[in-house]
């Protein structure tokens, strides 16, 4: 199953094609200009006994090298990102379609936000008399027509 900290760990690594500090303190502890932060927000959950739906909002919000003079760069910045992240985000083997992509500047921060969703297989346990059975799902099945 893919986590929560494979999807962060993968946009983390775009986020360093910038060569620009990517965050994971919090803000309040102080941070050197220009840096990255992301988020994984409104994330949701559900699924049936063999596969889990998951759906959340990838929030970056960049802060500039100069806290009042900053527009030329956030633009700069902001387009890079809308390139980066264009369509598809590649976590572990598998490719994320990538949703409703939205920046927002607030305070001479730019905020870049984008939705992803997808299913995934649960790993199944089963257990007989207390043992436990690994066994894996049917991928392909063969069959041949038997003649009468």
């Amino acid at each position: 199953m893919i986590s929560y900290k494979d999807i962060k760990k993968a946009i983390n690594s775009k986020l360093a094609t910038f060569g620009v500090e990517v965050n994971s303190r919090d803000i309040s502890e102080g941070f050197k200009r220009p840096s990255f932060f992301v988020q994984l927000e409104d994330s949701k959950r559900s699924g049936d006994v063999n596969q889990v739906h998951k759906s959340l909002t990838v929030q970056i919000y960049y802060y500039p090298t100069d806290r009042y003079d900053y527009s030329i760069e956030v633009l700069e910045v902001q387009e890079q990102l809308e390139n980066l992240f264009e369509l598809k985000l590649k976590v572990l083997d598998r490719f994320f379609n990538i949703d409703e992509v939205n920046s927002v500047l607030t305070d001479g921060v730019l905020s870049f936000s984008f939705d992803i969703a997808f299913y995934d297989g649960r790993e199944i346990i089963y257990t007989v008399e207390g043992e436990e059975l690994n066994s894996e799902l049917m991928e392909e099945l063969d069959i041949e027509k038997i003649e009468e």
